[in-house]
């Protein structure tokens, strides 16, 4: 079966707009309305659907997409959807879910031997598309998102989702990158490697401590010739620059390339990561 005969297998709806097939591989895209009823209709937002019988497996995948005009052009750019208050859910497949039967000329799916024909598989992933079936993800992305926003901001540097998964790539392929720098922290009094942001941090919680614990009469007397003060004061720079020099280490790791095929990413990458591994169980609901 070649792609044209695949894509024959579909039978084309009302709301769909326009089907072509792959040039490369087995399968085709669709461009899909939104419901009437939808805000995304009325914003002009269109889906993209792909479904293919590819060599290494089954795939299908559903976006968001908003078309803009290129000359006489078309073209479909990939949006979340973020902006409207219910949510869409952008997802691609997980290879081994499903399985196309050239006999039966059905997809299959592998664990419940359910059966679907081209245009009951279209529907589902149009209603699991409409469905917010990730916004329990998006509250742990968020949360994610937050600690790396906050790791980074310690180091005095920025994070931000995309650039610095683009500044990831750029410097593994050796190339200069936009925003984020892996450079040495600059000393403080000459002798302690500390981020400015550490430090500040550090004696923010060293000044709430100092404020909740005057009744002792060691804190109460703070004077620079009480050699307790003394003595904390430059264990609390000692210990900034430990987190310091952590940080750098490890966000230096995020973005340098691994040595080794099978070294274990550090924490700041499976943070990064976590916030693209978007799976869920596809609900086998044919209506919408």
């Amino acid at each position: 079966m070649n792609s044209e005969e695949f894509k024959e297998l579909y039978t084309m709806e009302e709301d769909d707009e326009s089907i072509t097939a792959f040039r490369n591989d087995i399968g085709f895209s669709l461009i899909r309305k939104y419901p009437k009823n939808s805000p995304y209709h009325k914003d002009g937002r269109r889906m993209f659907i792909k479904i293919g019988d590819l060599d290494k497996g089954f795939f299908y995948g559903v976006d968001m997409t908003k078309p803009q005009s290129r000359d006489k052009d078309v073209e479909y750019v990939i949006t979340d959807g973020e902006e409207y208050n219910k949510k869409v859910t952008n997802f691609i497949s997980d290879v081994g879910e499903f399985k196309f039967d050239k006999n039966s000329k059905k997809i299959i799916h592998q664990v419940t031997n359910k059966n679907f024909t081209m245009n009951e598989f279209v529907r589902i992933l149009t209603f699991n598309h409409l469905s917010d079936r990730l916004s329990w993800k998006r509250k742990a992305n968020s949360t994610a998102n937050f600690i790396l926003k906050f790791i980074f901001w310690l180091s005095d540097k920025h994070y931000d989702r995309v650039e610095t998964a683009v500044d990831k790539f750029n410097f593994n392929q050796k190339q200069t990158y936009s925003e984020e720098k892996i450079n040495n922290i600059d000393p403080f009094f000459k002798y302690f490697l500390i981020f400015r942001n550490t430090l500040f941090i550090g004696l923010f919680f060293a000044f709430l401590v100092a404020i909740l614990f005057t009744r002792y009469k060691w804190i109460a007397e703070f004077t620079v010739a009480n050699p307790l003060v003394t003595l904390s004061f430059f264990l609390l720079l000692s210990f900034c620059e430990k987190i310091s020099i952590w940080l750098n280490e490890k966000i230096k790791d995020f973005f340098v390339p691994r040595k080794f095929y099978n070294e274990k990413s550090n924490f700041i990458e499976k943070l990064h990561e976590y916030q693209y591994q978007n799976k869920f169980k596809l609900k086998f609901k044919i209506g919408y």
